[in-house]
């Protein structure tokens, strides 16, 4: 019996170089998903600034429609990437 083999009972430790590469690549996928959230929000934020913009400014039925929808994708964007709404993917 060597000393790596175990009863069953339990899993093998994890020895520290493992362990340790095991947090830092958890560490470093939970900051690119807050990095990538922060990002996703702030282009929702500019489209739906944007859009508003062009609904206030617009003498045109045109114009103000195409604001509408730039400001409801901004909007969208920002529910789905704060999981609020499922993603278009998840429809089809």
């Amino acid at each position: 019996m060597t000393a790596r083999e175990t009863d069953g009972g339990s899993p093998p430790e994890l020895d520290e170089a493992a362990l340790y590469r095991v947090v830092r690549a958890a560490v470093e996928d939970a900051l690119l998903d807050v990095l990538g959230t922060l990002l996703l929000v702030g282009v929702a934020f500019v489209l739906v600034v944007t859009g508003g913009q062009a609904v206030v400014a617009s003498d045109s039925t045109a114009g103000t429609a195409l604001g509408l929808v730039v400001a409801v994708g901004g909007v969208y964007l920002a529910a789905a990437t704060l999981e609020v709404i499922p993603p278009v993917r998840d429809w089809l």
